[in-house]
């Protein structure tokens, strides 16, 4: 009887899953390549799977004064001349079509996250019709299942950009990350694993 009960509980500990801890089923979901289908852009919701131009040009107003300060050095409180505010209009005008096709584009390329059981995780942009590869990056990731946190570090460590996110959904199919630092919502779906 004793020799049964212990086969009974050795087939059980072969069984996957049987003796798994619950967050080795969280890291499970959280594995493979997941893409970006909607984040906020400056305090606005951005669908990456709408049209581009009308989210790029109403995000555009929002990071026009930053802009104006740091690539023109002017500030709507300072008091020019008539020439000067030409220039600054010339300049807002070229800056305004640049950065709204810059924005457009950023928004109508697919953005993927791809993370490995090694803890790396690979991000890029993937033109879908050409399938170029672009801005690729690799990063280390560790996950918490018990407080559904995920920080990011990168693998080359000459920089400093840690990512710390907070898990509010993952299933099978969706994850919904909330970047605490930029009180951003990033909403990702799975797709199937293919190699860049």
């Amino acid at each position: 009887m004793r020799l049964i009960l212990f086969l009974f509980l050795l087939a059980g500990l072969a069984i996957p899953g049987f003796s798994q801890n619950p967050g080795d089923h969280k890291l499970a979901l959280l594995l493979g390549r997941w893409e970006v289908v909607a984040y906020s852009e400056q305090g606005i919701p951005v669908d990456k799977k709408q049209p581009a131009l009308p989210q790029a040009a109403a995000i555009y107003p929002q990071i026009r004064p930053e802009r104006a300060r740091n690539f023109y050095g002017y500030s709507q409180y300072e008091d020019y001349s008539r020439r000067e505010s030409r220039d600054y209009g010339q300049w807002a005008e070229r800056d305004s079509a640049v950065e709204v096709a810059r924005l457009t584009e950023a928004i109508a390329l697919p953005y993927f996250a791809v993370f490995f059981a090694d803890s790396t995780l690979a991000v890029y942009n993937k033109n879908t019709t050409t399938h170029q590869v672009s801005s690729p990056e690799a990063k280390h990731f560790a996950f918490s299942p018990v407080s559904m946190s995920l920080d990011i570090i990168p693998a080359n460590q000459l920089t400093y950009e840690r990512w710390q996110a907070q898990i509010l959904l993952l299933t099978a199919t969706r994850l919904t990350l909330f970047l605490p630092e930029t009180a951003e919502v990033v909403e990702l779906v799975k797709t199937p694993f293919t190699l860049p």
